[in-house]
């Protein structure tokens, strides 16, 4: 189906990869209206832009051949996509200014509007900018998260430009998929557990918990009411979801085990550490020519106690970090476990391992059928889980908190 879609292309370097973009929308089928800001025009050619959308690209306010120009464009606009987003344009947002076309724009639309933010990482960590992203998240502006790898200035961090595969993908699920999931209750477990060792040292693992909360902004997305129980990350919170902050997996075990009742699907992605230290030292532990030996104690399976619980309709989401990925032995974990899905990754693989923004993963289910989803950014991947999700989760007219009468049910799978 053909869409409006506006693109707002702001100041950033970013602003090249914006002509790709506008012929990925293209090639989807939408009618692409650019509109930029003036310090954009110094990154991007112009009327290659405008050969690319088939339209003039706008970028004065004050337009003698159209003096409502802002209104004119935000008449059936089905999106409005402004990448790249920099850190000014993100702050002219969250305080309502509109001192140009697209700012104006963003005042006048009155539809989804989504942000691609492209900076350095001191810019996009800096506590003013997260105020002004928590600002728009709560005004409902869904924003494409940033990745992290080599930046304008050389170095390497978070705030490198979204891949467009991710940008297209995330397009597609707020035009298509938003509200699909409207009252339907997600819980998202993400990141590490840290098992203490004395006040300082821990026991603990790699995760950076990308994955989970890639999946809890899908699930936002797509309209569902999303709890997020996250260990100790780096990550900001996704727009629209409730954090809640845990340390060790006895703090998750309890959290998820008091919340779960209360969801309809669950996401168990974090990386739960298999032992914890016996005793804690009170203080911290001193060298002193001595060896000193841990005595460790094994944490519950948080999994297959969700399962035990599980009522009839919930759908529980199991992951598998592995180093060798034997099918026989993860469809026997998946059965063990009595999780519904699971979703299986090889962490072996530097390009796909803990804290890459891509990953691979392969979905099993218990009647050891089994499906490869490929190698994505984490961003397309969750989308295409929830799509899988989709197809064997058949969910009530009306998904409602307790209801017993109508229990949720999982379809048969397709053949």
């Amino acid at each position: 189906m053909c869409r409006k879609i506006l693109l707002g292309i702001t100041g950033s370097i970013a602003a090249y990869k914006a002509l790709e973009l506008i012929r990925l929308l293209r090639q989807d089928g939408h009618d692409v209206q650019v509109v930029a800001t003036k310090s954009a025009l110094h990154f991007f050619p112009v009327l290659t832009a405008e050969v690319f959308s088939g339209h003039p690209v706008y970028s004065d306010l004050f337009d003698p051949a159209c003096s409502v120009r802002h209104i004119e464009l935000a008449r059936d606009a089905d999106a409005l996509l402004i990448a790249p987003a920099s850190a000014d344009f993100l702050s002219k947002m969250a305080l309502g200014l509109a001192d140009d076309l697209l700012s104006t724009l963003c005042l006048a639309v009155t539809c989804p509007v989504l942000v691609a933010p492209a900076m350095e990482e001191n810019m996009y960590v800096h506590p003013a900018i997260r105020e002004h992203r928590i600002t728009l998240a709560a005004r409902g502006v869904f924003e494409i998260a940033p990745e992290t790898g080599p930046l304008a200035s050389g170095k390497e961090g978070l705030g490198r430009f979204a891949s467009l595969e991710t940008i297209r993908h995330s397009l597609k699920t707020k035009l298509l998929e938003n509200g699909s999931w409207s009252g339907v209750r997600v819980l998202v477990s993400a990141g590490p557990t840290y098992e203490p060792i004395d006040p300082v040292r821990f026991l603990g693992n790699r995760s950076s918990g990308k994955m989970g909360y890639a999946l809890a902004a899908a699930s936002a997305a797509r309209g569902a009411d999303v709890t997020l129980i996250s260990g100790p990350t780096s990550l900001p919170p996704p727009p629209g979801v409730d954090v809640r902050r845990i340390e060790t997996a006895e703090d998750l075990a309890n959290s998820m085990s008091k919340m779960f009742p209360e969801h309809d699907i669950c996401f168990m992605a974090a990386a739960v550490s298999d032992y914890r230290p016996d005793r804690p030292h009170p203080s911290k532990k001193k060298k002193d020519g001595t060896s000193w030996t841990l005595s460790l104690l094994e944490n519950p399976d948080i999994l297959a106690s969700l399962s035990r619980q599980k009522s009839p309709g919930q759908f529980l989401v199991g992951f598998a970090a592995e180093s060798e990925m034997n099918p026989e032995k993860l469809l026997e974990k998946l059965r063990k476990k009595g999780a519904d899905m699971l979703l299986a990754n090889d962490i072996s693989r530097p390009d796909i391992g803990f804290s890459s923004d891509e990953n691979e993963i392969t979905l099993f289910y218990p009647d050891g059928t089994s499906l490869p989803l490929g190698k994505h950014s984490k961003t397309v991947l969750s989308n295409k889980i929830l799509d899988e999700i989709e197809k064997v989760w058949r969910r009530p007219a009306a998904s409602t908190k307790g209801n017993k009468e109508q229990p949720n049910e999982i379809a048969p799978l397709s053949d």
